[in-house]
């Protein structure tokens, strides 16, 4: 249950990020390039290294919560 719990984090953890990256107004640039990002993306980058890898590691800790090593008959 770990395993198929942190590989769907995997998978799924760069979307959200990005999601909120794009929800905060975050400004792509090329090589180079200089690009002044506004405020509400730099709270976008902080809440994405704090607040969305802590609900991914919610989120799984209720599956596995849920999960138990039942005996079977």
């Amino acid at each position: 249950m770990w395993t198929a719990t942190e590989a769907t984090g995997t998978a799924v953890g760069p979307y959200l990020y990005s999601a909120v990256l794009a929800l905060g107004g975050f400004v792509s640039s090329t090589a180079g390039e200089s690009v002044d990002q506004p405020g509400s993306a730099l709270t976008a980058l902080l809440l994405g290294f704090t607040v969305v890898p802590a609900a991914l590691m919610a989120a799984a800790l209720g599956f596995q919560r849920r999960y138990t090593l039942d005996r079977v008959s």
